[in-house]
């Protein structure tokens, strides 16, 4: 049977030729099952969804959305402390200078009223 070294008996052939059939529906049989599953996998999970067997999956934007409000809240609260200090400095110093700049006030009443007034400003 043919030219080959080999010499093959018919029923040697034949058992081949039909290992490599059976190899050959296995392979057919294991592409058309991907392909199948690959088409019909978006539908199945949208019906196993719908019947609670399934969980839908979890959105990513709400965490973006609370991480960007979390963001902005801390930037506020430190944008306010920043232009709080900020303002009592300027108001300690302006203060000062006025108190500093205040010469008129000679008598006993209006230094203990100033006095007064500084501590109501440090507390």
């Amino acid at each position: 049977m043919g030219f080959s070294r080999h010499a093959t008996t018919p029923r040697k052939e034949a058992v081949d030729h039909f290992t490599q059939g059976v190899t050959s529906l296995k392979h057919a049989g294991v592409a058309a099952a991907r392909g199948t599953k690959e088409a019909a996998a978006p539908k199945v999970n949208v019906v196993l969804t719908k019947v609670g067997l399934r969980k839908p999956p979890a959105r990513k934007w709400p965490w973006v959305l609370g991480a960007i409000g979390a963001g902005l809240a801390l930037g506020g609260a430190a944008a306010y402390l920043w232009y709080r200090q900020r303002t009592e400095t300027i108001g300690e110093a302006l203060l000062a200078d006025e108190l500093l700049d205040d010469t008129e006030l000679r008598n006993n009443n209006d230094r203990a009223l100033t006095e007064e007034l500084v501590d109501s400003v440090t507390r």
